[in-house]
């Protein structure tokens, strides 16, 4: 569904941002408590990077892998970070990852790869296994998937009620933290496995949905820049999702930028018609047609 547009003459409303499922003082009791430390990141001897380009850091440093790259123990520590990092079942993973083994063959796998993906990250403790379950420990490992579902909760918790100074210089480091976070989708230059398709889709459609949250916010509030942002970095991952298209045109024509709106609109009417074979919504054709009617270098000839 495509959000509803907020345009100067245009009968629409503005899509309604509050939450009314909340209250104001659960809101200020939260902003008061808590500390907003999206980037914990510093001081974790072990980083992993899993959307868009997958790496390893190290006390500061990438792991190289070289040019025979230990396959199976980076397919293991992928598997575990799709299945959560957390608690993932021993049985589970060697189902997915070994199919044709079972039993002790299985067993023997899984102990030999767990070895072996523990000695190439170098940190022991990094990786627990207890009863049959395998965990990241977060208190010596940073994973973006579970830096992105922080700041995916922190922005929550601010937005539905956002209307002081505070609120939106939070908001803004906020938005730049899931935009700088979010390279690409999960596991983005590796080859598709089963086992990693829910999750990926499950992010892409989480930062989505905030990317276009956030820039009706700022959309509402006037700050132009941070609108654009949202809705460029939209396109950079997704150039099909006609909503960012749209935003992005109102945000040009709103600021009087009509060529790289109108410039916009070109490229969304040509990738929906290739990829898709479909031609731009109404909604659009609206918006660049006020565009070329507002735009002074088409109106007076």
């Amino acid at each position: 569904m495509i959000p509803q547009l907020y345009l100067p003459g245009f009968e629409v409303p503005f899509r309604q941002l509050a939450n009314e499922s909340g209250s104001q003082s659960d809101s200020q009791e939260y902003r008061y408590h808590h500390d907003w430390s999206s980037d914990v990141q510093e001081g974790m001897p072990l980083k992993i990077y899993t959307m868009g380009r997958f790496a390893l850091v190290r006390d500061g440093e990438a792991i190289e892998f070289g040019r025979k790259a230990p396959r199976r123990a980076l397919e293991l520590l992928k598997a575990i970070i799709a299945m959560g990092g957390r608690d993932v079942s021993q049985e589970n993973l060697t189902s997915m990852l070994w199919p044709d083994s079972e039993g002790d063959a299985a067993h023997r796998i899984f102990d030999t790869t767990l070895h072996r993906l523990r000695k190439l990250i170098g940190y022991e403790q990094a990786l627990v296994m207890r009863d049959g379950r395998v965990s990241l420990d977060n208190r010596n490992c940073w994973v973006d998937v579970w830096a992105f579902e922080r700041i995916l909760g922190e922005i929550s918790a601010v937005l539905p009620y956002a209307s002081r100074k505070d609120d939106f210089r939070i908001l803004g480091r906020l938005t730049k933290n899931l935009q700088r976070l979010y390279q690409n989708h999960f596991l983005h230059s590796e080859d598709l496995a089963n086992w990693s398709v829910s999750l990926r889709e499950r992010l892409r459609s989480k930062f989505i949905h905030q990317l276009v949250e956030l820039g009706l916010f700022w959309e509402r509030a006037g700050d132009w820049s941070m609108a654009i942002s949202c809705y460029q970095k939209g396109l950079d991952v997704d150039d099909l999702i006609e909503t960012f298209h749209q935003h992005l045109m109102v945000c040009y024509l709103q600021t009087g930028r009509y060529s790289e709106g109108m410039a916009v609109y070109r490229h969304c009417r040509q990738v929906l018609s290739v990829v898709l074979g479909i031609k731009p919504a109404p909604e659009t054709e609206q918006i660049y047609q006020t565009m070329i009617r507002r735009n002074p270098l088409i109106s007076t000839g």
